[in-house]
């Protein structure tokens, strides 16, 4: 039975799959699905909101998760595992992250596929108070960056690539695509920090808050290990965008406050590099992102901006 199928019956424009189905059995083990509904984001995988009933008539609702891989970010057929696996040990650590309920088996009909808890919440906004989302999203940046890596050594989570090496390829045909291509020709003095875990994709869209705390942190997919300052500059661009960029300022002295506090403190010397290679791999995307026209302009905008910054900052390192 295929991706679509029809016979299985549609809720709400999703069409419920075989896999579906093999995913609500697998979590709840004698339950039918009574709703199906598909959730924001996930560019590169398939999610739905699953409602279930169980034999004694009792409903849960659940998280399916079926990647496809429609943005070419290349994940291996082990990206569900490495996201299951990584759940069970940051949900032991005590972060807000979604309960992995079930996994895909060796075989699937459309991709390899995941189910956890379904938590509900939203994604902050410019009018919430943003002195308080700001504190909470780096703190739970900083309790990820403290997770000791060797509790996730059986997970599967690769190194990050290589910014210098990956970067040329991304930069824009602009000048300050061409002056930052310049410095990494020339070679770029490194001084990277003490691998960490790695969300990868760290922006407030992938924060859930609920009552005025975060519920849960979503999307694990580009989990990986390597420089904190990754997960940094990827939120500080997408913060700059959401919130603007006092905002993102604030966001990364109180990270920086809060990874010393809990004894991994993080050296800002290869930041620019970071922030030139988050904004510069986000312009190259974005197109892929399904925004708005209005939107993607407003945000393309903002990153080409926050790109130019970190050339500039890039070009005045390398003269000294």
């Amino acid at each position: 039975m295929g991706c679509a199928d029809a016979g299985a019956g549609t809720f709400r424009r999703v069409v419920v799959s075989e896999d579906m189905r093999i995913a609500a059995e697998a979590a709840s083990p004698g339950s039918r699905i009574v709703d199906a509904v598909p959730l924001d984001g996930g560019s590169s995988a398939h999610v739905v909101r699953l409602t279930l009933v169980s034999s004694g008539g009792g409903r849960s609702k659940v998280v399916f998760r079926q990647h496809a891989d429609r943005t070419g970010k290349g994940h291996s057929a082990g990206v569900a595992a490495k996201e299951f696996r990584l759940a069970e040990v940051l949900v032991a650590a005590g972060l807000p992250v979604p309960k992995a309920l079930a996994l895909h088996r060796d075989s699937t009909t459309c991709g390899p596929w995941l189910v956890t808890e379904w938590v509900a919440g939203s994604p902050p906004t410019a009018s919430d108070r943003v002195g308080d989302v700001i504190a909470q999203l780096a703190d739970f940046l900083a309790r990820l960056h403290a997770v000791d890596p060797e509790r996730v050594a059986g997970v599967g989570l690769e190194p990050i690539e290589d910014p210098a090496e990956v970067l040329p390829g991304y930069l824009p045909d602009d000048e300050n695509g061409r002056s930052v291509a310049a410095i990494l020709a020339s070679g770029v003095e490194r001084r990277p920090n003490p691998d960490v875990v790695l969300h990868g994709d760290y922006w407030p869209g992938n924060v859930l808050f609920r009552d005025g705390e975060i519920a849960a942190v979503l999307d694990w997919e580009d989990a990986a290990l390597g420089d904190p300052l990754v997960d940094l500059a990827c939120a500080r661009v997408e913060i700059e965008c959401a919130l603007g960029a006092p905002a993102s300022a604030r966001f990364t002295d109180e990270y920086l406050g809060r990874a010393t506090e809990r004894g991994c403190p993080v050296d800002l010397h290869d930041l620019p590099l970071w922030d030139a290679y988050v904004s510069a791999t986000a312009l190259s995307a974005m197109h892929l992102w399904g925004l708005t026209p209005t939107d993607e302009a407003e945000r393309r905008r903002t990153t080409q901006r926050f790109f130019a910054s970190a050339g500039a900052r890039l070009s005045l390192r390398s003269r000294r």
